[in-house]
Order: C-alpha cells, then sequence, then structure tokens
C-alpha cells in the first residue's frame, strides 16, 4: 500500500480532516501546512497530486501518539540534563504502522484481534500477536498490506458501532 493510500484510509478511519493532520505531524515533530495535507487526499495522476514520504506517516504516527495518549516520559521536560536517544523506527512498514497504531489508541492484543476480525480477517489471537513481535523473534510475522486495510477497516466498523451505539 503506497504512503498516500495509507494515509487516506488512516485519516478517515480516525475522522482527521486536513488542519487536524496538519497538526499531528507538526506535533510528531514534523511540518505539513493544510494546503499540503489536502493535496495527499488526491488519488494519484490526478491534478495536484502530491507524493506522502514515509517520515510525513511516521510524523503523523507520532503526532497522533503525542495527541492521544501524551508526550513520552525523555521527552518531557527534566531539572536535569538527559541524553536523548534517536528515535528507533527509522524504516517504515506495515508492522511499524500497526504497531504505533496500537500505542496511540491504547489497544491491547485483544482488542487488535477482534478489530482485525472486524476487519474481515481469519486472523488467530497468536497470530494477531506475531505482529508485534521484534523481526528477528523466532514467531515473528510480516504484516502485509491486506492485513494493515483489514486493521483499518475495523477501526471503522469498530467507531462506526459505537456512535450506533450512542
Amino acid at each position: 500500500m503506497d504512503n498516500n493510500d495509507l494515509l487516506r484510509r488512516l485519516r478517515y478511519a480516525l475522522r482527521c480532516d486536513d488542519a487536524e493532520t496538519s497538526r499531528l505531524i507538526k506535533l510528531g515533530g514534523g511540518s505539513a501546512s493544510t494546503k499540503l495535507a489536502g493535496k495527499w487526499r488526491i488519488k494519484e495522476g490526478e491534478e495536484g497530486f502530491q507524493e506522502c514520504y514515509d517520515a510525513n506517516i511516521l510524523e503523523f504516527l507520532r503526532g497522533l501518539i503525542i495527541d492521544k495518549r501524551g508526550p513520552r516520559e525523555e521527552d518531557k521536560p527534566s531539572p536535569w540534563p538527559q541524553k536523548k536517544q534517536n528515535d528507533p523506527v527509522e524504516k517504515l512498514d506495515n508492522n511499524v504502522v500497526l504497531k504505533q497504531l496500537r500505542i496511540a489508541l491504547a489497544l491491547r492484543s485483544d482488542d487488535v484481534h477482534a478489530i482485525l476480525k472486524a476487519g474481515g480477517s481469519a486472523m488467530s489471537a497468536s497470530e494477531a500477536g506475531a505482529l508485534f513481535r521484534k523481526p528477528d523473534a523466532r514467531n515473528y510475522r510480516t504484516c502485509g498490506d491486506q492485513v494493515l486495510r483489514q486493521f483499518i477497516t475495523g477501526l471503522v466498523s469498530r467507531r462506526e458501532q459505537s456512535e450506533g451505539d450512542a
């Protein structure tokens, strides 16, 4: 799945307009105008299309985490000087996106499995858990585009169900 499609789907699932997308990217340490965020929504080949890069997705996800959960302890001001570590996430892949969404939305393993099922996945709970392991772990499983799409679809159906209950 390309970055523009991923961002479109995430924005739909999370109900983020252009201004909110721009705000989250800025919160995540990047910079994007509302106009640029709007250009990322345009499909490839259409007039005004602007490519969304891995860094933009990572900044959006970091901003989402900070918005929903607050800054990490090491990011909060401290009276003592601290050495900052480099961000361990440098390469964007579907497993990273899934992990970042799990953190931002404070999801447990059973929540992730339920969302995947709601999105049409037949994945077992242990298979879903394997998506969050380190790549060198024995039971690590790569998250394919279809699984990520099912997860995002499940987020949308979960949101619609909660709105229907209210």
